[in-house]
């Protein structure tokens, strides 16, 4: 009996935990519903070249799929941007349909706590959450404390929920057909400064990385295979650290009006206009931070604005953008998996394979889809790459 496993992830890069975790969801997966380990399809759903945080990914989102696929993944396909760079409700609402569409029957996520009917309730909560409630949220935030923070004393929810346990209840909150399976976190902490045996957090690594140590530094820390690629990419154009989109945002906010950046998604309260009074003064990434920073906006949601400066990303946009499924790598048995979707029509969400083609054929994913090449162009300018052969029109799924 088959069962199909996915996972929403970023992999920037795939470390120990997320071997860890992807082994785990496997066994339990075999476990729960009598099933072989070999018999368990798995479909990773990754952030494209803007991750969740804000922040351009440490490599691009094509070689984080391989990675994927070289431990064990049968199926990686991508996000879109205006879904993966945004906050929690965006970016699972979106994987969670992605995933679903693609015949997932389980989807496992890291957690803090791990007791399912906890993050169930919570998820129950959390769906029925009246206009007062929300008023109270926004009265908190504003007052300084974070929104999950301000969430849970409006909610009045005694459990202190970790940030995966968070992003795990609004994967539960917007399933519709798929299981969850929470597996429980191993070693150091989401975000940790230090690692804990052969597990660290990908912000760990990447903070090494971009550091300037070299990659014998972590390598006990990433698989062999996610060090060969990242010893390949490295020796091509280097990694992709926020510094590098210094620049290209600082022309956006010097050529727009404080009207078109006030526009912006995650702006509307005058980020625009304070970034456009302050920018001149930065000298990089941080400065643009800490000139929209203050106790009512998370470094998170600054840095997301940044990146929908850079982008153009208006709240429109968003409200309008349509998830799809873009296929970024596939062996032979998630060619098998993808095979048996169309053959039987199951597949609920747009398949795209060639844009120009498909896009003729969706044309109400066109404005999302425009943001993921304008994404991949940016992205790849920051790190001086061909845009030609770097483009989302050439690029093609990887086969292994």
């Amino acid at each position: 009996m088959t069962k199909v496993l996915g996972i929403i992830a970023e992999y920037d890069p795939f470390h120990n935990g997320h071997a860890y975790m992807l082994k785990e969801a496997v066994n339990c997966v075999s476990e729960v519903y009598d099933c072989a380990p070999d018999d368990v399809i798995r479909i990773a759903a990754i952030s494209g070249d803007f991750t969740q945080r804000g922040e351009p990914a440490l490599i691009d989102k094509w070689s984080r799929a391989e990675m994927a696929i070289r431990q064990g993944f049968d199926l990686v396909v991508g996000m879109p941007v205006v879904f993966c760079c945004n906050n929690a409700g965006y970016f699972a609402k979106a994987g969670v349909e992605i995933l679903e569409s693609l015949g997932t029957e389980v989807i496992a996520f890291g957690s803090e706590t791990t007791h399912l009917q906890i993050l169930l309730n919570a998820a129950n909560r959390r769906a029925s959450i009246t206009d007062e409630q929300q008023e109270m949220i926004k009265s908190l935030v504003k007052e300084g404390k974070s929104y999950p923070a301000a969430l849970s004393a409006v909610l009045g929810e005694e459990v202190q929920f970790g940030p995966n346990d968070s992003l795990g209840i609004e994967y539960i909150r917007h399933m519709k057909k798929a299981a969850p399976i929470p597996i429980k976190r191993r070693g150091a902490e989401h975000d940790s400064g230090e690692a804990s045996g052969p597990i660290a957090s990908a912000s760990f690594i990447r903070r090494r990385l971009l550091d300037g140590e070299p990659l014998e530094a972590v390598s006990e820390l990433i698989p062999s295979t996610t060090l060969d690629v990242l010893k390949r990419e490295s020796e091509a154009q280097g990694f992709c650290s926020p510094d590098m989109l210094f620049k290209l945002i600082a022309a956006k906010v010097a050529s727009s009006s404080d009207e078109e950046l006030n526009a912006v998604y995650g702006a509307e309260e005058g980020l625009g206009s304070k970034l456009k009074d302050e920018f001149r003064y930065a000298t990089g990434w941080d400065g643009l931070l800490w000139a929209l920073k203050s106790k009512r906006y998370t470094m998170t949601r600054v840095q997301r604005v940044l990146i929908h400066m850079l982008t153009g990303l208006t709240k429109d946009m968003v409200h309008e953008a349509k998830p799809y499924v873009r296929i970024l790598a596939f062996n032979a048995r998630g060619a098998a998996h993808l095979k048996s979707l169309k053959r039987s029509d199951a597949l609920t969400l747009p398949l795209v394979e060639n844009i120009k083609t498909d896009l003729k054929e969706h044309p109400e994913l066109r404005s999302t889809f425009e943001m993921d090449i304008l994404s991949a162009d940016l992205y790849n300018i920051a790190l001086g790459r061909d845009l030609y052969t770097n483009s989302e029109y050439v690029k093609k799924p990887l086969i292994f």
